[in-house]
């Protein structure tokens, strides 16, 4: 019976420790470069705060649209006074005038009729007996024998409690083209932010790219670092059985014994580096650094990388920092055509409905009243001190401005990728060379190792050889990441990393 439980808690210590190997074996995730770009722009603050701005820069162009359009408000307020509204200040008398002196025809009144009438100027005005005229008052106009009394008291509009309420709309009808041309940088404006998050992304996989082939570079160096150690221990091994039989002195083993050392901390020092380079990988991916494991090699892909094309002003263009200049000159155009709509009259329509308490449609009843109104407002700019004319000119000095970092960074880009182009060229032929010497190290090393077996060379001689051997394949690991970097340099440079499917497969999902 204990044999029995013995062998079960063995085949479960067993199993237990197989799941645990297999966890350890799965968790350990690889990644190809396209997966690591892929990661790394679903992960970047960056690459979102870019979208954020883009969807702001959308709504801002809805937005402008919205001043082509008639704009609405309602109003309504109430407002208390303390005192009346007196319309007179003091009692007023109107002259009586008779009938037939008002003209039928225009309604107006004829002085003319006293003078065709003298019954009816006796009947209208107080006569001086002394000189049979009209009696003239101290503000020497005639005085009437009957008038008309306006009591001041009657004339008070004691209303202290007012409301109103109304709909107003105004529609613009001509601005001098200021709604259009904002419009329009609101669109330009959206197109630079949607450009920005092409340019942000470029740059992230550029960063990307940059940073998994040093993992690969690092990759290398350590299973370089291991072959060296390798070596040695092979070669220290069998001049620690020769030493014993008295073959070869100690200063032979030491001297293959030091070396030997220094591979071990090589092999250190590029597993440190290793573990460094995931770690900044894992950052740019948004992942564990732990068991992030690459899937390329030094080797992946060298067949398909040929010498580039030459450089062209289409490359110029291409690049996504020119389009956003290009935008930005549009920009400072539409300002300086605002600028100079400053000049031009603003024609608006307005209309609506207003209702007030008291109603002044109906005596000033204390009930709501209302009436509809609609008409055309012109506003014409006349004199500010040059205000207008100083600010077309900045708005002319600007767009020139802008134009000049067009120019000069059309210079530069062209610049950029001519200096691309020649480093990839470089790197291409670095790569061949190091390669080259690479196989020619492992011959030599390899017919060292051959005549020190047979006591034609001496120990010092097989040591230098191992040691080029190494170096050589350094050197080569260090070309071919090299090629890969500015490859990928080279395609920022023209254009072509926007062409990456990478870029759009966030977007896409």
């Amino acid at each position: 019976m204990k044999e029995i439980n013995f062998r079960k808690g063995l085949i479960n210590l067993l199993s237990l420790v197989f799941i645990l190997f297999a966890q350890g074996i799965v968790a350990q995730e690889v990644y190809t470069l396209e997966q690591c770009r892929k990661l790394a722009l679903e992960q970047n603050k960056k690459v979102k705060i870019a979208q954020e701005k883009a969807q702001a820069s959308t709504a801002l162009r809805k937005s402008a649209f919205t001043k082509y359009l008639p704009d609405f408000k309602l109003n309504a307020g109430y407002l208390h006074t303390n005192k009346a509204i007196e319309l007179l200040q003091h009692d007023m008398f109107l002259p009586i005038v008779p009938y037939n002196a008002i003209d039928q025809q225009t309604g107006k009144f004829n002085p003319g009729i006293f003078q065709e009438d003298p019954a009816t100027a006796l009947k209208t005005w107080v006569i001086n007996p002394e000189t049979g005229k009209p009696l003239i008052d101290a503000s020497g106009n005639p005085v009437f024998q009957q008038y008309a009394l306006i009591p001041a008291d009657q004339m008070k509009l004691d209303y202290k409690n007012t409301y109103y309420a109304g709909l107003s709309v105004m529609q613009p009808l001509f601005t001098g083209f200021k709604i259009t041309e904002t419009y329009r940088i609101a669109q330009y404006a959206e197109i630079i932010e949607n450009s920005n998050i092409t340019l942000t992304k470029a740059e992230l996989v550029n960063k990307t790219d940059e940073a998994y082939w040093r993992v690969v570079s690092m990759n290398e160096k350590v299973k370089l670092a291991q072959s060296y150690l390798e070596l040695l221990n092979r070669l220290v091994f069998d001049l620690e059985n020769l030493y014993d039989e008295g073959l070869i002195i100690r200063n032979d083993l030491l001297k293959a014994q030091v070396k030997q050392n220094d591979a071990k901390l090589k092999l250190l020092k590029a597993e440190n580096g290793l573990t460094l380079s995931k770690m900044v990988l894992a950052q740019i991916m948004g992942v564990e650094s732990d068991n992030l494991v690459v899937a390329d090699g030094v080797e992946s892909g060298l067949e398909k990388e040929s010498l580039p094309y030459l450089a062209s002003s289409e490359m110029v263009d291409n690049r996504v920092e020119i389009a956003m200049l290009k935008q930005k000159v549009s920009i400072a155009e539409s300002a300086q055509k605002i600028a100079t709509s400053r000049f031009m009259p603003d024609i608006f329509l307005s209309g609506g409905y207003t209702y007030l308490n008291p109603n002044p449609y109906k005596g000033f009843e204390k009930k709501f009243g209302g009436d509809w109104n609609i008409g055309v407002v012109l506003s014409m700019p006349i004199f500010h001190w040059g205000d207008r004319v100083h600010t077309l000119n900045a708005a002319k000095k600007d767009r020139q401005a802008v134009q000049y970092e067009l120019d000069e960074a059309r210079e530069l880009i062209d610049l950029q990728i001519r200096q691309s182009i020649n480093a990839y060229t470089e790197s291409l032929d670095k790569v061949a060379i190091s390669k080259l010497s690479k196989e020619q190290a492992k011959e030599s090393m390899d017919i060292s190792q051959n005549h020190f077996n047979e006591g034609l060379i001496k120990l010092t001689d097989l040591l230098e050889s191992q040691l080029d051997w190494e170096q050589a394949s350094n050197n080569y690991i260090d070309a071919v990441i090299e090629m890969k970097i500015a490859r990928t340099e080279l395609d920022k440079a023209t254009g072509a990393i926007y062409d990456y499917p990478e870029m759009y497969n966030q977007e896409n999902n």
